[in-house]
């Protein structure tokens, strides 16, 4: 492996040793990289101020040692995000996209249509373009879509009714079932089930064919907001098969 740049998002950064750093990165070019920053928790010069959560740099890495992770050389600041960071839930909700990619990806695979949703998320996070409940739920639908897991939003999963002619103002959104599922059809209580209006899975849907360019046009109400959210926020940890560490804060910071 040679030496490279690339733009990148710092996802998670830990300790190694007493001086150096073992920083994650889901770059432009290479997709999840890891790599190690020598002296980085000594240095003032080099990395002052750059490996913070979330920011958006400029990398520069030569080869380790045969088999070994790449020398993280030189990073420049391209976008601190640095309103997300003094906002505490707007860190929480940062943290759990980013533990997302980094659970979900390989490494060394170039993803760029997710290195550009993480990018945009973060954008319109440290921004205020909307609430980051709403710019939450756009990632996470863009980023299912984009793992393979787009929930089946427009027909029963069950007998195939279309949502429109479906007469109950409300449906069930069946994680086992990938989608949702008629009234008629989810005979029984589950785990696995929410409850969820017809509102809030047409805004799901209207959300799975735009992305953050349209989202001054993204208007929930206050209840399709809190379905939509729930319905997310289960639907994930189902499918990728855990619960992410930052999420299950995020909740404990609601209730409180």
């Amino acid at each position: 492996m040679s030496g490279f740049s690339t733009p990148a998002i710092l996802l998670r950064r830990i300790d190694y040793g007493d001086y150096d750093l073992i920083v994650t990165f889901l770059s432009l070019a290479k997709g999840k990289i890891s790599a190690l920053a020598k002296n980085a928790k000594k240095s003032r010069k080099r990395f002052s101020g750059l490996l913070e959560p979330f920011t958006a740099l400029e990398l520069v890495c030569r080869s380790g040692r045969a088999g070994g992770m790449p020398i993280l050389q030189e990073a420049s600041m391209h976008s601190p995000f640095a309103g997300i960071r003094e906002d505490v839930f707007k860190t929480l909700y940062a943290a759990y996209w980013a533990e997302l990619i980094n659970g979900w990806m390989e490494e060394w695979k170039s993803q760029p249509r997710v290195y550009r949703l993480l990018y945009d998320a973060l954008n319109a996070l440290d921004l205020d373009l909307a609430g980051p409940e709403e710019i939450s739920i756009i990632f996470q639908m863009r980023f299912l879509s984009l793992a393979g897991y787009t929930p089946k939003l427009d027909l029963c999963g069950a007998c195939g009714t279309a949502l429109d002619l479906m007469a109950a103002g409300t449906v069930i959104f069946d994680l086992e079932k990938g989608g949702i599922v008629c009234n008629g059809c989810a005979a029984g209580e589950s785990r696995t089930r929410l409850r969820i209006s017809k509102g809030a899975v047409k805004q799901l849907c209207w959300i799975r064919e735009n992305d953050f360019k349209t989202l001054q046009r993204l208007r929930f109400t206050p209840t399709a907001l809190r379905e939509a959210l729930s319905a997310m926020e289960a639907f994930v940890p189902y499918h990728l098969g855990r619960m992410p560490r930052s999420l299950r804060v995020l909740g404990q910071m609601r209730r409180r």
